[in-house]
């Protein structure tokens, strides 16, 4: 099982939220799926063996809101672009 957390854009409220939570829940392959209006962001917990973060994407755009894909703290660096030294 794999977990990503990825945005979902646009949404109003708490029942946009839930209308997707709801939609990613039936995917097969997905365990489970935490929805967050106020974050914008969904928590997906899947099988990677069975879906794949591109169908999970296109799911969320279905629903009519906006994905860019798996968000990654702002704190962590991009790869291959070491810190600069002194």
């Amino acid at each position: 099982m794999k977990t990503s957390v990825i945005e979902v854009g646009g949404m109003l409220s708490a029942l946009s939220a839930h209308g997707v939570e709801k939609q990613l829940g039936k995917l097969r392959g997905v365990e489970r799926a935490e929805v967050n209006y106020v974050s914008g962001s969904a928590t997906v917990v899947y099988d990677e063996t069975v879906i794949d973060l591109k169908t999970i994407k296109a799911k969320v755009h279905e629903c009519g809101y906006h994905c860019s894909g798996e968000l990654v703290p702002k704190h962590l660096c991009k790869p291959g672009n070491p810190p600069s030294e002194g």
